[in-house]
C-alpha cells in the first residue's frame, strides 16, 4: 500500500480565534496532513495544540518544536499523552534543544550536554508513552515515575527531533519517529538525510521508517521586496545562535553572519540585517508566485524530504493576507 503523501502547515498565526480556527479547519480540508505549533516566548505550545485537537478531526498535531530543558521529560510526556487522548492518537512530540540564551538566560535551566540530554529525554518519554512507567538514571536526567492516566488512543504520540547538524540528525535516526529540519536549501538536504540514515542503520532500524520533515519558509505575494526584507530581519536574529551558525556556514553564509554580528555589536542594528543578501534569503525561502512555492517543495521532496511543512512568512502588517494566500497556493504540494 502506498504511503500517504504528507504535507504540514505551520499554524502560529495572529487574528481572532474564530477566524484562526476556521482557517485551520480549512487547511485540514484542503489536504494538509499535519499542523505544527512553534514555541519560543509564547504562546504555550501545549495549550495551542489542545485547542487544535478540539477544532480538527484528522491532521496530526505537532510541536515544532519545544525546548526539552524547560519542562521535565515526565511533564512533557503527560502533556503529549493528554493531547493524544483528546485528538484520538494524532500527537507528535516535536522536541529540540533550543539555545543557551533561551534555556539559561530566559528560563534559568541548564543547557549542558544537549545531545546526551536529548537521548535521555527521548528514552524517558518513550518509556512513559509505551509502558506508562519510567525508571531511568542517566547523566542529565533521572526518572522514577508511573503514569496515573487511562490510555485509550490507538497509538502513542510520535517523537520528532529538531536536527540541524550531524550529531542530532544521527540521534534522530537512532531513536525518533521523525526529524524536523529548518532554514536549509534543497541542495543541502541529501547529506543531512544521509546522517539520519546512518543513525538508523547503527541502531538496526530501517532508515525509511524515519520521517524526514523540514520547515519550508515562503510568502506567496506580489510584494516580494517587502517579504524579503522581513525575512532578512528574521534571519539576522540567528547570527547569535551557535548551532545555526554552524549550519549556515555550510551554506556559504558565514561572512554575512559575521557582518551581522559586527554591526549589531557596534549598535547598528538596523544595518545589521542588511548584511544578509537577497540571494541568501532566496536560497532558503521562496517569495512570489504560487508556482515558485510548488517547485521549491518539489525540490525538497526530490532530495529526500518525506514531510515538507509549509511555513508562511512575510511582514506582520500583511500576514492576514499573505498567510491564507500561501496556505491555499501550496495545498497539495
Amino acid at each position: 500500500m502506498a504511503q500517504e503523501k504528507k504535507l504540514g502547515l505551520q499554524t502560529s498565526i495572529g487574528g481572532g480565534l474564530d477566524a484562526r480556527f476556521a482557517l485551520i479547519r480549512e487547511a485540514e480540508e484542503i489536504g494538509y496532513t499535519s499542523l505544527w505549533v512553534a514555541e519560543v516566548s509564547g504562546p504555550d505550545a501545549f495549550v495551542s495544540l489542545t485547542a487544535l485537537a478540539l477544532n480538527t478531526k484528522k491532521a496530526e498535531l505537532a510541536t515544532g518544536v519545544i525546548p526539552i530543558q524547560i519542562r521535565t521529560p515526565g511533564a512533557m510526556a503527560m502533556g503529549f499523552l493528554t493531547i493524544n487522548e483528546l485528538s484520538g492518537g494524532r500527537a507528535i512530540a516535536g522536541l529540540g534543544v533550543s539555545s543557551p540564551v533561551i534555556v539559561e538566560r530566559w528560563h534559568g535551566a541548564s543547557y549542558r550536554k544537549p545531545v546526551t540530554a536529548m537521548r535521555e529525554c527521548v528514552t524517558i518519554m518513550r518509556q512513559l508513552f509505551t509502558e506508562g512507567r519510567s525508571k531511568f538514571e542517566g547523566e542529565v536526567y533521572k526518572s522514577d515515575f508511573r503514569l496515573g492516566m487511562r490510555i485509550t488512543a490507538p497509538r502513542p504520540p510520535k517523537i520528532y527531533l529538531a536536527g540541524l547538524n550531524a550529531p542530532m540528525l544521527r540521534l534522530a535516526g537512532e531513536t525518533a519517529d521523525g526529524v524536523l529540519m529548518n532554514y536549509s536549501p534543497p541542495e543541502a538536504i541529501a547529506p543531512m538525510v544521509n546522517h539520519i540514515h546512518e543513525g538508523a542503520k547503527s541502531a538496526g532500524r530501517d532508515p525509511s521508517a524515519v520521517d524526514v520533515g523540514i520547515y519550508i519558509r515562503m510568502c506567496i505575494t506580489d510584494q516580494e521586496d517587502e517579504a524579503v526584507d522581513s525575512f532578512r530581519r528574521e534571519l539576522a536574529g540567528y547570527a547569535f545562535v551557535d548551532s545555526y551558525n554552524k549550519m549556515f556556514a555550510r551554506y556559504g553564509l558565514a561572512a554575512e553572519f559575521d557582518e551581522v554580528r559586527r554591526l549589531w555589536k557596534e549598535g547598528k542594528r538596523d544595518e545589521a540585517a542588511k548584511a544578509i543578501s537577497e540571494a541568501s534569503c532566496r536560497k532558503i525561502a521562496v517569495f512570489g508566485k504560487p508556482q515558485a512555492g510548488l517547485d521549491f517543495v518539489a525540490r525538497f521532496r526530490a532530495a529526500g524530504v518525506t514531510h515538507p511543512v509549509v511555513f508562511p512568512i512575510g511582514p506582520a502588517a500583511t500576514s492576514a493576507r499573505d498567510y491564507p494566500n500561501t496556505m491555499h497556493a501550496l495545498a497539495g504540494a
